[in-house]
């Protein structure tokens, strides 16, 4: 299995943001889209997948999870903007410290 895990980690050198998110409302949804994916895109993560599950069929959004998996071209990248002041100000200021999951693989 190790050695499957080196050939993996040569082939694919860059990490990944594998994050999860409970975002209650329609102003924090916006929010984090006019906020937070502009600044991962100024930092060099790109969105390759989301997955939005909204509570409700409503037409606007009420709350739900959000779910994206960001691609950076290394793990220092990664790491460097989850650490960044930017980011971990927002996430005080939003206080996602029981609604957000981030893992950074690479």
């Amino acid at each position: 299995m190790g050695e499957y895990l080196k050939i993996f980690f040569i082939i694919l050198p860059k990490a990944y943001w594998i994050k999860q998110a409970s975002i209650p409302n329609t102003d924090q949804f916006l929010e984090y889209v006019h906020t937070v994916i502009p600044w991962l895109l100024s930092v060099g993560g790109t969105i390759i997948a989301k997955d939005i599950k909204q509570n409700s069929d409503l037409s606007q959004w009420d709350g739900g999870q959000l779910g994206v998996i960001v691609e950076f071209e290394s793990k220092k990248a990664a790491q460097e903007a989850y650490d960044s002041d930017i980011f971990q100000e927002y996430l005080e200021m939003r206080d996602f410290s029981s609604d957000l999951c981030v893992s950074i693989i690479g």
